[in-house]
């Protein structure tokens, strides 16, 4: 019954956490009834069933077993649902962001270093503002360099934040938000699970104290252990892209990989390997089980006081517990650890039990612990691979070598991940399999334990040869990658296909001799399948992405797709190319873009571009750039972007593309050369059978009086992007009273510096009864321009509402 209660458990918490808010007491009542209702009408079916007994039996437990299912399962939702109350108690206060606070905490993360500035968690002990108590954890910025890339402050100005160490500045928090597109990450998710109550900056103006240099807690000793444990690798192997790895491998902290070296290790399949993951971990406790029962059979004495098992497992533990405390306790590194323990439990028990019983019982404890778990890829990943494992090469008679189980296990966990793999990231590694072969048991076996007994021992050569390890493993990747079939990218299929795939891959897996075994893959078919457009000619979809501080329009007509802009650069490690418009390109299944559009060299705008490309391969890029362009340099180490034609923006420019029409119209020919960047921007008007679009960039009132001087008549659109971002240098009257729009929309950040959209300006939108959105409020916005004479709008954050969220509850198709 443990398998069916654990089924109910995992279905309740995952069921909670898919709500959109937290229930009323009304609402647990109405629950607790119907739970009642059931209990009554499970008793009088029993005691009114009258065939015979062995009949009435069976069906009297059928009935128990699902009561006690539906039972746990409301058990585990109540349990996930005060747990999220509990932790959602402890949330900054709305009317506290963005206030200059006063507080006193303690460094508990390994500071990341990069050209902006330093980042840490800080454990707050101390709000000097009683109006506002804060989270337990925040996360904190010290910025050395403006938004705009500006020249670095003073170094002597900045202090070096270390971990460990007892601070007293003042900040300005915000609460998580998240950027919310279709098939997005989500950052408030990730804080909620990962305890981070707010994040934001330090006020490097206001004075800055530091109270004590280290602190005597868990966390901060942990903390400063791994700091100089990642010191010392890199003093050894210098800021090596193979030191960057080997601290990932060591102390959890990635941040100091390039992105170059991230997408080789997507493309290849082996990105889990390249971080404290669940494999190294349960291979390090297994040679502490192994090590620790072959040292007890040294000493037969020993096993008198302690039995062997009982000492190979406690042996076990305390290395994955040491290994995952130099990984700082990261949430998945805390799953991983859970699991592993009850294993080690179960497994030192007198009475062998079967192991979907161990399987079950460190789903219970993963799920108790943490109720969040259920909403990590890696969660299902987990315990998916060990499932699958114990169905594939359980129970078999033949028994094989410890190379052949070797191979069939990679064999196995690739080829059943293919249908998940599709539908959580969009992608298929075809060199998996041999990548994976290659790294695991190099990475795992090899780079690990010595990088681990470098870092800690004062040995250089051991970390010199893991390094050296890792730069052979590294150059097969490449190799690998180079391939033409490496990688493939899939649309995310459909759930009856996803479901057909899964139902053939668990026909696969049946033993040997099982009818038409092979036979299962063919289910796997519809994954491959081209997505169909669902746009007719004369009809269109636009999709305002959220990303933040900038813009990024997608517009697609029945065959074809235009990309205005792509967002912003956040940091050295990403931008919103990268994070959210090359996955949502991938999430439609598209594979080339028809026409890539730069509006103006703003980051805001052109930042994430190359990413974009990089990615998805367009066949044309329109843009107000000077050839001496960033982007421009950018795209000559882009092999598939190199010879990409590029035509400069200018009004007159029109073509038509499935019954819907696009006109440049700004800037014209004549621009003077020293005009500013903002009102260089490329204005296109899309005009389809059922509505019309215009999009603006960042024109200000210079742009906007040569447009109403220029084309007066030609500027009516029912939807427009605000121009830039609703600020109060664009959006005159005279400007926006000649579009006329029904829809406005302001793309802009959550609490963004520079407080767009401004407030006079959205009241004139509405004051010429324009329906105005902004994307920090309604996160994707979703045009349908497939009826009627005005769009069906979807706004993203409204269609999946989350109850970590403050949200605006109208409708998702409302304005």
């Amino acid at each position: 019954m443990l398998p069916g209660a654990t089924v109910g458990l995992l279905f309740g918490v995952w069921l909670f956490q898919q709500q959109s808010q937290l229930w009323s007491v009304t609402v647990w009542v109405s629950g607790l009834a119907v739970l009642a209702v059931f209990g009554v009408l499970r008793y009088g079916l029993l005691r009114a069933w009258v065939p015979g007994v062995s009949h009435s039996f069976r069906y009297q437990t059928l009935l128990r077993k699902l009561w006690l299912v539906l039972l746990i399962a409301a058990l585990g939702f109540a349990y996930a649902q005060a747990r999220a109350w509990w932790r959602l108690q402890s949330a900054l206060p709305a009317a506290c962001e963005q206030q200059v606070l006063q507080v006193q905490g303690v460094i508990v993360s390994v500071p990341e270093r990069d050209a902006r500035g330093q980042h840490v968690d800080v454990a707050i002990e101390r709000s000097f503002n009683r109006a506002c108590p804060l989270p337990a954890k925040v996360r904190l910025n010290l910025y050395e360099q403006s938004y705009r890339g500006d020249a670095a402050k003073p170094v002597i100005a900045m202090p070096r934040l270390q971990a460990g160490e007892r601070w007293q500045f003042s900040v300005r928090l915000k609460r998580p938000h998240a950027a919310r597109n279709p098939h997005g990450f989500d950052y408030a998710a990730w804080c909620l699970a990962n305890q981070i109550g707010a994040s934001g900056s330090i006020v490097s103006k206001a004075p800055m104290h530091q109270l004590q240099p280290m602190v005597w807690q868990p966390a901060a000793l942990i903390a400063r252990w791994r700091a100089n444990v990642g010191a010392r690798i890199e003093r050894v192997l210098g800021t090596t892209p193979s030191s960057a790895v080997v601290r990932a491998l060591v102390i959890g902290d990635d941040s100091q990989i390039a992105r170059a070296d991230w997408q080789l290790f997507v493309d290849t399949g082996i990105n889990h390997l390249v971080s404290i993951s669940g494999l190294h971990i349960t291979m390090l406790a297994s040679l502490g089980y192994l090590c620790t029962g072959w040292l007890w059979r040294l000493r037969p004495r020993w096993a008198l006081y302690v039995p062997s098992k009982l000492a190979a497992s406690v042996g076990g533990a305390l290395v994955a517990i040491a290994y995952s405390a130099l990984a700082g306790f990261s949430v998945p590194t805390q799953r991983t650890l859970y699991m592993l323990l009850t294993v080690l439990v179960m497994l030192s028990l007198k009475h062998r039990l079967p192991f979907s019983w161990v399987l079950c019982v460190a789903v219970w404890v993963v799920l108790l612990l943490d109720p969040w778990a259920v909403m990590a890829p890696g969660f299902w990943l987990s315990f998916g691979a060990v499932a699958i494992l114990a169905f594939a090469m359980g129970g078999r008679l033949r028994q094989v070598g410890w190379w052949q189980s070797a191979l069939q296990t990679q064999w196995i966990i690739t080829l059943a991940f293919v249908p998940v793999l599709a539908l959580l990231f969009n992608q298929l590694s075809l060199v998996s399999p041999l990548a994976n072969g290659l790294a695991i048991p190099m990475v795992s076996l090899g780079v690990v334990p010595l990088a681990i007994a470098g870092a800690v021992l004062p040995l250089d050569f051991l970390l010199q040869l893991a390094a050296g390890l890792w730069q052979g493993c590294a150059h097969a990747l490449q190799w690998l990658r180079q391939l033409p079939w490496a990688v493939s990218y899939v649309a995310t299929p459909s759930m009856w296909a996803w479901l057909l795939a899964m139902l053939g891959t668990l026909w696969w897996l049946m033993p040997r001799g099982w009818p038409l075994r092979w036979a299962g893959l063919l289910l796997w078919l519809p994954l491959c399948l081209p997505v169909a457009s669902t746009l007719q000619p004369g009809q269109m979809r636009v999709t305002v992405l959220d990303v933040g501080q900038g813009l990024s329009v997608l517009v697609q007509t029945a065959q074809h797709t235009l990309l205005y802009d792509a967002g912003p650069v956040y940091n050295e490690q990403s931008d919103a190319g990268q994070r959210i418009v090359l996955p949502y390109l991938r999430h439609l299944g598209v594979k080339q873009l028809d026409l890539a559009v730069v509006s103006h060299d703003d980051n805001d705008h052109v930042g994430g571009m190359a990413s974009v490309l990089s990615g998805v391969a367009a066949k044309q890029m329109l843009s107000s750039l000077t050839p001496a362009a960033t982007l421009f340099t950018q795209l000559q180490a882009i092999p598939q972007a190199t010879h990409m034609p590029r035509v400069t923006c200018h009004s007159g420019q029109q073509w038509q593309w499935d019954q819907v029409i696009f006109r440049v119209i700004y800037p014209t020919q004549a621009l003077a050369a020293d005009a500013r960047d903002n009102d260089k921007s490329c204005v296109i008007q899309v005009v389809s059978t059922h509505g019309s679009l215009l999009l603006t960039g960042d024109i200000e009132q210079v742009a906007e009086h040569a447009l109403l001087a220029s084309a007066p008549d030609g500027l009516r659109a029912h939807v427009m992007t605000m121009p830039h971002h609703g600020s109060k240098t664009s959006s005159s009257l005279a400007f926006i009273s000649q579009v006329q729009p029904e829809i406005a929309i302001a793309t802009v950040g959550y609490l963004n510096r520079f407080g767009h959209p401004k407030p006079e300006v959205m009241a004139r939108y509405q004051a010429l009864g324009s329906h105005t959105l902004r994307s920090d409020e309604d996160g994707a916005i979703v045009l349908d321009f497939t009826q009627g004479q005005r769009p069906q709008v979807t706004r993203w954050r409204a269609a999946e509402p989350h109850y970590w969220e403050v949200l605006d509850r109208r409708p998702a198709n409302a304005l």
